[in-house]
């Protein structure tokens, strides 16, 4: 892509390849919600059941989509996008969201619940989506909704054992997804109150998810994925694994949630961390971000510790995007030129891996440890855009910033 600089490389990836491409086969225009059951390669759909979890990230990039449209950063229609993201909100609201707060965990494709479990995740990114939408239309008309559902699993995940499917947890052990998960949805919670009121509520609240999200934290930079309460069970994979992809994405939450918050005493060790968490993840002998690190130890059982197990060398879009926001991050905001190197050499892999070409349409999602593609699911049985555009929407803005 010759010497164009990355949120140019990143504007012409969401234009010209992976928007088009959810606008066009992921908007069900008669009953609402979105289609995200593809196969990894976008070539067939595989089900009109709707995921919670991806409806309410679907209405996310659509509204921050419509908020980069606006400032002519990003050739497409604000408007249109935001009418996608309001009908997306209609449909969770009138389909997903409880009165308590819980919400639905899959739907079918008129808005029928299926299933009857439940996950602080699907929950969350219905509250984050609200909250994004709210940041660009400026009406208070969803925050109380938000306030509902960000309490429900912020009191969920304080009282142990959140329910996290798809993969639940052994009973006992604390992981580190449910605590970023209530950080970014506390982060979205009080933007939105703040482009409504100007006034940031909830400050106290985003402090005490940060602080519980920053004690997964190790010496060196590292993040425990998963506390596991029994002592003899500190050398199972369960307790030994690290998810490199997951500590970068906190990092950068917990970086501009300190910025929120005006409390900025830890970054520079939150930066430094960075690029110690690139390179625990790196394959030296294929390149690329490993999923898991760390697998080794005594079993401990569950479906969660057989995904690691199974998974641990694949590479996944949503890791290496993650880990090009937060390095261009370290090095474009906070000065740090080892996290520069780490972005150049993750961003020119995530270029040649991820973008389809011969082998699917948008991006493939997930590939083996050599970069081939693998006709599977990551977690749900989706191909969800969430991380990529994000992080791709990220990196435009930054730059725009500079």
């Amino acid at each position: 892509m010759g010497s164009a600089q990355p949120e140019q490389i990143a504007r012409r990836q969401l234009e010209d390849v992976i928007l088009p491409f959810w606008l066009e086969n992921g908007i069900d225009t008669e009953h609402g919600g979105f289609f995200t059951c593809f196969d990894n390669r976008g070539r067939r759909r595989l089900s009109t059941d709707k995921f919670t979890w991806s409806q309410g990230r679907f209405v996310w990039l659509l509204a921050r989509a419509a908020r980069l449209a606006e400032r002519g950063l990003l050739a497409l229609d604000p408007a249109a996008l935001v009418r996608h993201a309001e009908r997306g909100a209609s449909f969770l609201l009138e389909h997903a969201v409880g009165p308590d707060g819980r919400c639905a965990y899959v739907l079918d494709e008129k808005g029928e619940p299926l299933a009857g479990e439940r996950s602080v995740f699907a929950d969350a990114f219905v509250a984050m989506g609200l909250a994004e939408l709210t940041v660009h239309t400026g009406a208070p008309d969803h925050l109380a909704t938000i306030d509902l559902i960000v309490q429900r699993i912020a009191d969920d995940v304080a009282a142990g054992d959140p329910p996290t499917p798809p993969y639940p947890l052994p009973a006992g052990c604390s992981g580190f997804g449910a605590r970023m998960i209530v950080l970014n949805a506390r982060l979205d919670q009080v933007r939105a109150h703040q482009a409504v009121s100007g006034r940031k509520p909830y400050l106290d609240e985003l402090r005490a998810a940060r602080a519980a999200m920053l004690a997964h934290r190790e010496d060196g930079g590292l993040f425990t994925e998963t506390f596991v309460a029994d002592p003899g069970m500190r050398d199972t994979i369960l307790a030994r694994h690290r998810t490199p992809g997951h500590a970068l994405e906190g990092t950068w939450m917990a970086l501009e949630a300190g910025d929120l918050l005006g409390e900025t005493g830890d970054h520079a060790d939150l930066v430094a961390g960075v690029s110690a968490l690139c390179a625990a993840g790196w394959d030296d002998e294929h390149g690329g971000l490993f999923r898991y690190t760390g697998v080794s130890g005594r079993p401990y059982g569950g479906p969660y510790e057989d995904l690691v197990r199974r998974t641990w060398s694949t590479k996944l879009w949503w890791v290496h995007t993650e880990a090009a926001y937060a390095t261009r991050l370290a090095a474009v905001r906070y000065g740090d030129a080892e996290a520069a190197g780490w972005f150049d050499r993750i961003w020119a892999y995530t270029l040649r891996t991820f973008p389809g070409g011969a082998d699917g349409e948008e991006w493939i999602q997930i590939r083996d440890r050599t970069g081939a593609p693998l006709d599977e699911v990551v977690a749900l049985p989706v191909k969800d855009p969430y991380h990529i555009s994000r992080n791709l929407m990220q990196i435009v803005a930054l730059g725009d910033h500079r």
